[in-house]
């Protein structure tokens, strides 16, 4: 019996072509004055469950059940920022997901259906998104609000879900780092 404890979440990775917008929008975000922590450009991704700190064996069980998720390939569009939980009181920055968003929400409902019963409890809602910041606070209203009017529409592009990975978040002093631990492809019809 293993007693080591892993922080887990099973997500969607951002292909690279999507993140260099994002990167520029975090830059002149943190130009604008808003004091907040980015997301690195490599752990861009969009979360489908946060199951948070369990032990191996547990793991070892999720991926399991995992393994028996049956669903096809579909495309997401990005569009727009907004905020968590609103712009006025930014916590969390976020890109819309328009196209592909309720393939992202039965995704999730399917992963809760098998998981469910593992882990933290999923009290809010899901709401598709890709997390780019978290917010500290804001120090420079006109300028954070001239940053969010010029991206609130922009479209960021498009991405095949070709796969779901259930990933392990390690925290270090300089942010989290992520590994796979298991990758589901999905199917092409």
């Amino acid at each position: 019996m293993s007693r080591e404890i892993y922080r887990v979440f099973i997500a969607v990775d951002l292909i690279d072509q999507l993140k260099e917008p994002i990167v520029r929008m975090q830059k002149e975000l943190m130009g604008s004055g808003v004091d907040m922590k980015p997301v690195e450009p490599e752990n861009l991704h969009i979360t489908l469950r946060f199951i948070g700190e369990i032990s191996k064996d547990l793991v070892e069980e999720v991926k399991k059940r995992l393994g028996g998720i049956k669903y096809g390939q579909f495309t997401i569009h990005m569009r727009g920022v907004g905020a968590f939980p609103s712009i006025e009181r930014p916590r969390v920055i976020w890109v819309g997901i328009e196209e592909g968003a309720r393939d992202l929400a039965n995704l999730h409902e399917l992963i809760m259906g098998l998981t469910g019963d593992i882990g933290e409890r999923d009290e809010r809602g899901f709401v598709p998104h890709l997390t780019i910041a978290r917010v500290r606070y804001v120090r420079n209203w006109d300028k954070y609000m001239e940053v969010i009017k010029k991206w609130g529409n922009v479209d960021f592009g498009t991405q095949v879900v070709d796969s779901i990975r259930l990933k392990r978040s390690v925290l270090t002093p300089k942010g989290p780092i992520y590994s796979d631990l298991l990758v589901i492809k999905l199917s092409t019809q």
